[in-house]
């Protein structure tokens, strides 16, 4: 007599530019510690995917791990899957770059493990309907998938019972529905609950089976739940459980699963998992969303009409966060670049191998999306993936003999605005005319390093939990993720703030009266001009490598609105790590007009709070120096931000003496380990309050970015004397 089958994998992943202490605890309490416990239930076969970034930290730091998995792949109790060597999202990513990583990690496995994989871990179960087609040109034959999908697809739960076969374009590839109850037991439900679900299953299909696959970290990594499954014993009591029942239950690989008997045939529309829909939602319909599902449940109509609520879906994150957004288009930028070299040099493959790995590098999904985990918030996991894309650019730079100072005017976010490029060895500087004419994007192409990479402060669904937020070491110990509510630290609420804008370079400000450092790093201020997020005309000469920015505005004046013409030239100067920018106000109002005039810019270096990263203040340390200090320095002409760890500045000066602010970008976010506050950069304005009338008046500022060493000393010699307005 069969036996009903529990389809058993895991997932293990760790992102492109994570810290080392990061992947080696995860390694030692969840990876590691995992497998030396299931080598003990030699009955037990699962199935084990992990990403090549993982695969690669532990080649290099814990070979042994490779012995270890070597071992029990040889005596049938692990089966190895692919997917995106470095865990791309494979519909965010052009299909070339699908098939590519998926190639490169099919074949890194056959190398090391000497196994070919038929099953493939798909990206956060992220699903849309043509991917069949792909997949199966890559030879996956099986995918788990969630149950989610097929109930979008107006399955019931009693259909389930095994694989079911999808195609597009007449390619197939069968799929393992991924039941979110076991998501939701495994592993925190007691094992006896576990069992008698897959029991009460078994009874109703015998032989049948039950499919679970879902993230490695749950078991030793998630908050508590190392103590729970080892220390506790959960996951142990769990495979003697299943020993003692092994009179009608037995773990199984998915291959297993997907060898047996389809059910039929199943089309699943564009999905992911449940959690990942709602996540994806803008911020109004995400709370609505809840609160909707909340009244169903409390109705007990969530079990019967659940199915009919669905959220967004992940490609909304590139709408719901502009940061997003234009990190996954440069992305794209880079791979188009990179195809076009291909098509037009077949015969350098060995040229752009690296090329090609930094660019399936900056595909890394972490930092494209926000949901419980930190994703986009985390600067150091954007950086890395900019890093990537960055040195990606500049090889591919040099193996097309592309030297000098291009500009190109394109669509480059898909907005259906142009933008405009200014590419260098030193820089690729990204301007949008149509907002602000502020430049989005500043690369520094020498070091592999984005300095703009800063991220806005925003309204979460999940801010209105904060109230209930309790203090790590107070919570139930093996709660789920999903249901944990903690706080790091008291008075977050505090920080909460919305931007109005990007929070990158060169925003052009007219603030009310009685503004202060304060009110700004805040946001709370206002604007007596129409400036900020309006439309600039841009104008380029690529001749003499520069590029103006106009435009007719206006601001609230005492004798009513006065009109004020803006226009701001950036020069740029191959072969130096310099911009020279130009600023023009003038206003044609009767007798002029006083105005706040400020010119805001925003870096990133990572570490708001770290000796080796400090301001300076026309070359002087101020008292307070760290890159998350609030400061207001009088009659000053420069700052720098100095960032001794990558040896890199950024110095900002002007010819005109200014009141300097600098603040902190404080976001609140959720994670993994509770709400916590990330430094997302610092905000550096220059205010002046000038009289402006019919004679323009000139503001020069001068950027050097880049080399620590260059900037400082080009700029000892520049700290200047202007005037003070």
């Amino acid at each position: 007599m069969g036996k009903f089958k529990l389809a058993f994998g895991i997932h293990n992943h760790q992102p492109v530019g994570n810290f080392t202490a990061v992947f080696e605890e995860a390694h030692q309490k969840a990876y590691l510690a995992f497998l030396k416990l299931l080598s003990e239930f030699e009955s037990v076969s699962i199935s084990l995917h992990q990403s090549g970034i993982l695969w690669n930290w532990q080649k290099e730091y814990h070979p042994e791990y490779f012995e270890l998995v070597g071992k029990m792949i040889d005596r049938g109790q692990i089966e190895l899957m692919t997917g995106g060597f470095y865990e791309p999202i494979l519909t965010a990513i052009p299909s070339r770059d699908a098939r590519g990583q998926i190639e490169m990690l099919s074949e890194f496995l056959k190398e090391h493990f000497g196994v070919q994989c038929p099953g493939l871990w798909l990206t956060e179960r992220i699903w849309e309907p043509h991917l069949p087609k792909l997949l199966a040109r890559s030879g996956i034959k099986f995918l788990p998938i969630d149950d989610t999908h097929f109930i979008y697809a107006g399955l019931e739960h009693n259909q389930l019972t095994g694989p079911y076969v999808t195609e597009d374009e007449g390619h197939t590839v069968t799929l393992l529905p991924i039941q979110k109850k076991l998501r939701y037991l495994i592993p925190f439900g007691t094992v006896e609950k576990l069992i008698g679900e897959l029991r009460s299953q078994a009874e109703r299909n015998p032989n049948g089976m039950a499919v679970y696959a879902d993230d490695g970290e749950k078991f030793g990594v998630w908050p508590n739940t190392h103590q729970h499954c080892y220390e506790d014993g959960w996951l142990r009591e769990f495979f003697e459980a299943v020993r003692d029942n092994s009179d009608w239950l037995e773990i199984v690989p998915l291959s297993t699963a997907a060898a047996a008997e389809p059910v039929g045939r199943a089309y699943l529309p564009t999905a992911s998992y449940e959690e990942m829909l709602h996540w994806a939602l803008p911020t109004t319909a995400y709370i609505e969303y809840e609160a909707f599902n909340k009244r169903l449940a409390e109705s007990d109509m969530k079990e019967i009409y659940g199915r009919f609520v669905r959220g967004g879906h992940w490609r909304g994150f590139l709408s719901k966060y502009e940061e997003s957004n234009l990190m996954h288009k440069k992305m794209l930028w880079v791979s188009k670049a990179l195809a076009d070299f291909e098509k037009a040099h077949s015969n350098k493959d060995e040229d752009i191998r690296d090329v090609r790995d930094r660019l399936y590098a900056s595909q890394c999904n972490c930092p494209y999306w926000h949901g419980v985990f930190g994703g986009l918030y985390l600067p150091h996991i954007r950086q890395a993936v900019y890093s990537c894309m960055i040195d990606a650019h500049t090889r591919l730079r040099k193996a097309s003999d592309q030297t000098g100072f291009s500009i190109l005017r394109q669509d480059y976010d898909n907005d259906g605005h142009d933008e405009i490029i200014c590419d260098s060895d030193e820089y690729t500087a990204v301007f949008k005319p149509n907002l602000g004419g502020m430049m989005i994007d500043l690369a520094l192409n020498r070091h592999n390093h984005d300095i703009t990479d800063t991220l806005c402060r925003r309204k979460e669904g999940y801010h209105a939990k904060l109230d209930q937020a309790v203090a790590p070491g107070k919570e139930d110990n093996h709660a789920s993720i999903h249901d944990l509510v903690l706080a790091k630290e008291d008075g977050l609420t505090e920080l909460l703030a919305e931007d109005r804008y990007l929070k990158r370079c060169f925003i052009d400000h007219f603030f009310e009266d009685g503004t202060t450092p304060e009110a700004f790093s805040g946001s709370r201020f206002g604007e007596i001009g129409d400036f900020v997020n309006r439309p600039y005309h841009t104008e380029t000469d690529p001749d003499n490598h520069r590029i103006t920015h106009t435009r007719d505005g206006h601001v609230r004046a005492p004798g009513g609105i006065a009109p004020v013409h803006l226009s701001k030239e950036f020069s740029f100067e191959p072969g130096r790590e310099r911009i020279t920018i130009c600023y023009l106000l003038s206003s044609s109002h009767p007798g002029g007009v006083d105005v706040n005039f400020a010119v805001e810019n925003n870096f990133n270096f990572q570490a708001g709070h770290a000796e080796d990263r400090y301001v300076l203040i026309d070359n002087q340390r101020p008292a307070a120096a760290f890159l998350d200090s609030l400061g207001n320095h009088p009659s000053a002409n420069t700052i720098a931000l100095v960032d001794q760890y990558r040896s890199v500045a950024v110095v900002l000066s002007s010819d005109q003496s200014a009141n300097i602010w600098h603040s902190p970008i404080f976001t609140v976010s959720l994670s993994e380990g509770g709400f916590e506050r990330v430094y997302q950069g610092t905000s550096i304005v220059h205010c002046y309050r000038p009289h402006l009338t019919n004679k323009p008046l000139k503001i020069a500022f001068t950027l050097l970015a880049g080399d620590l060493s260059t900037a400082l000393a080009d700029n000892s010699v520049r700290v200047a004397t202007g005037t003070q307005m």
